[in-house]
């Protein structure tokens, strides 16, 4: 889906290209690690490139309605990406938007361009007629969770788990 806005000055978004999986794998990578406890991203390399795949396989399969955008600097050089797809509710079932990534190059942050990418995923969501947005964040994530936040995004559900060794 070409047009999608994007309200920063110097800033582009644009539809992801095939060469733009392998950004789409270290964006991936780094916010999946963080966003874990301490003792799973330690041991990220016993399992992060199953995620990878899982991810890959999603993108490439169309069983989810899902588009990918890379946000571009003034030089056409990438500064991040919004990867937006449909999923269904847990408890209505309904269509809902879904945040399956955002990301924001390390030194472009706290510069407003996380939540300008969040209001252009509102703004994908009201294209396709969606009345929600959903995303995941990791538990220790404080940082994407402030970010959310501010975009005015709740948590609605919280998963629990216990690690069983």
């Amino acid at each position: 889906m070409t047009g999608l806005h994007f309200p920063a000055d110097g800033y582009r978004l644009e539809d992801a290209e095939d060469t733009d999986d392998y950004y789409l794998f270290d964006a991936v990578r780094e916010s999946v690690i963080g966003s874990v406890p301490g003792d799973e991203a330690a041991s990220s390399d016993l399992w992060i490139d199953e995620v990878l795949n899982l991810m890959l396989n999603v993108r490439k399969s169309g069983d989810m309605d899902n588009e990918l955008y890379i946000l571009r600097d003034g030089n056409g050089g990438r500064a991040g990406l919004l990867w937006m797809g449909v999923s269904r509710d847990q408890f209505t079932c309904d269509e809902t938007g879904y945040v399956l990534q955002v990301y924001v190059e390390e030194r472009l942050r706290r510069r407003g361009l996380g939540k300008a990418l969040m209001g252009s995923a509102e703004e994908w969501c009201r294209k396709k007629g969606l009345f929600s947005l959903t995303l995941n964040v990791g538990s220790v994530n404080e940082t994407a969770k402030q970010l959310y936040r501010s975009a005015g995004l709740s948590p609605r559900t919280v998963v629990m788990q216990k690690r069983l060794l």
